[in-house]
């Protein structure tokens, strides 16, 4: 006979309830219960069964994992194929809970309210990838599911089913950074700030310890916009005007970086690859992606396991390169 949940309680010295709970419903558990409990699991070899789990629910055992289609924008960091990274670290976070819980997983794209009411009808829960506009918050009005709502939404989001970072927050950071290094004459480079709701969170926030710094705006993404900027600021770093470098993003920072050379304190934001790797000093902003979209998912089984919803944010981190 094969190992059970309350063979798994007994190994681990717990009730079967708390078992139950680490795979269905992580968020009420402590990571050192939760570790307790997979350890003795991986020692007798137990998985739970996702049939039976589905069958109990009377549901369908399937949580949605659902990402909009943005499309007639002037700039959407997610369709640049340098940011599939972000996509994967974000699903990563996923992972690491359903694993050990008895839900499935299916990918949706949509893009208008009939669409998503369809996939409703389909699945017990609604996980939606990057969220970042009012109207398409507003899709969710007529979902009587649980759903979780991340990661791009604003201060003002309406929903208590969330879990965002704060923009904001991180621009404070790195004009913090550029503070700590001494720099008194910064540059920030960004770019939509009008039409990119991100974009103008992160430069308020840099304003609030720099609200004299200089500002250039570019087509962030386009390789061929880089060309100007990086012409001005070489003539900004000859000429001493500026003593740091922000960018809204790692994208914006390292097509500045790969024209131009300089020693002065520069931060970017996203702590992409770009980032880890590059052979100089350097700091970004760590938005924890996959820590976010991990509490996202533990949010979402907690709805359907009853819980009620609340609004979390997870604060992004400044992160330095190694070298």
């Amino acid at each position: 006979m094969g190992a059970t949940r309350d063979s798994v309680a007994q190994r681990a010295k717990v009730s079967s309830a708390t078992v139950s709970r680490v795979y269905n419903n992580p968020g009420q558990v402590s990571p050192s219960l939760a570790k307790r409990v997979l350890e003795a699991a991986s020692e007798l070899g137990y998985e739970p069964n996702s049939a039976a789990a589905t069958l109990r629910r009377s549901g369908t055992g399937t949580i949605a994992f659902v990402q909009f289609r943005k499309e007639g924008r002037p700039y959407y960091w997610g369709n640049l194929d340098s940011f599939d990274w972000f996509f994967g670290r974000a699903i990563k976070g996923v992972q690491e809970v359903l694993a050990r819980s008895s839900w499935q997983m299916r990918f949706y794209t949509v893009k208008t309210r009939n669409e998503l009411e369809a996939i409703a009808m389909r699945c017990d829960g609604i996980l939606a990838y990057d969220v970042d506009t009012e109207e398409e918050e507003a899709l969710f009005s007529s979902i009587f599911i649980p759903y979780v709502l991340a990661h791009h939404l604003s201060g003002s989001t309406k929903t208590q089913s969330c879990v965002r970072t704060d923009n904001r927050y991180g621009g404070t950071l790195q004009a913090q950074y550029l503070r700590d290094c001494g720099v008194q004459k910064p540059l920030y480079i960004t770019g939509y700030l009008e039409s990119v709701v991100p974009h103008a969170e992160r430069f308020a926030g840099f304003r609030e310890l720099y609200p004299e710094a200089l500002v250039m705006s570019t087509e962030i993404g386009e390789a061929s916009a880089m060309e100007g900027i990086a012409q001005r600021v070489q003539e900004l770093v000859d000429t001493r005007t500026i003593d740091g470098i922000a960018a809204v993003n790692d994208i914006a920072l390292f097509s500045l970086l790969l024209r131009i050379k300089m020693d002065l304190p520069k931060v970017g934001y996203d702590a992409s690859p770009l980032f880890s790797v590059y052979p100089a000093p350097v700091a970004s902003v760590d938005i924890q992606s996959g820590e976010l979209y991990r509490r996202a998912a533990e949010k979402l089984l907690g709805l359907l396991a009853g819980n009620r919803s609340g609004y979390t944010t997870v604060l992004p981190k400044l992160v330095r390169s190694l070298f």
